[in-house]
């Protein structure tokens, strides 16, 4: 169903994608639909063709959860449209398509985890075969590791007996 097409009481979707955050979907209603006049550029179209064929933007006042909010200059004759981090839609049909091509992309990204992991650790391996302070350089610091794991070891192990010693002494 094209925006043209949405009338008051209408369904209408917008699903916000802002990068870093959690992506929302708010669900409202038409309150309002205004057609707007289409934009013209001056000696641009001869004046016994003007208005023909040219696209027009409908704006929406949209009720959701009890507020109104305007929406965008959207194309008449376009069903789902996207501006800045948001889609809108009055259609059903496609904010679950909208919906699942995002969901998509994330699982596409999370299904290269794995690849890009092992695609790294190859690389060190390279990068120690073909340069040998970087191979140095990834030893010492692996080394050091190691004696800072080996380290908190040991004074876990310390707190440990100190506090038997503690109960021991306490039961004399």
């Amino acid at each position: 169903m094209d925006f043209n097409s949405l009338g008051n009481g209408s369904p209408f979707y917008i699903l916000t994608k802002h990068p870093g955050q959690k992506p929302t979907l708010a669900v409202g209603t038409v309150k309002e639909k205004v057609a707007l006049q289409p934009q013209y550029q001056l000696g641009s179209i001869p004046s016994a063709y003007a208005g023909m064929n040219q696209p027009q933007n409908i704006r929406f006042i949209v009720t959701i959860n009890g507020s109104d909010r305007t929406v965008p200059d959207l194309p008449s004759t376009g069903e789902i449209a996207q501006k800045g981090d948001e889609i809108f839609t009055g259609s059903q049909q496609a904010i679950v398509q909208a919906i699942d091509a995002m969901m998509q992309t994330s699982q596409a990204e999370l299904d290269r985890h794995d690849f890009n992991v092992m695609t790294i650790e190859a690389g060190k391996e390279m990068m120690g075969v073909v340069n040998p302070q970087y191979a140095a350089a990834q030893q010492q610091e692996k080394n050091i590791q190691d004696l800072q794991k080996r380290q908190d070891e040991q004074g876990k192990m310390l707190k440990d007996m100190y506090a038997m010693m503690q109960k021991i002494a306490a039961k004399q």
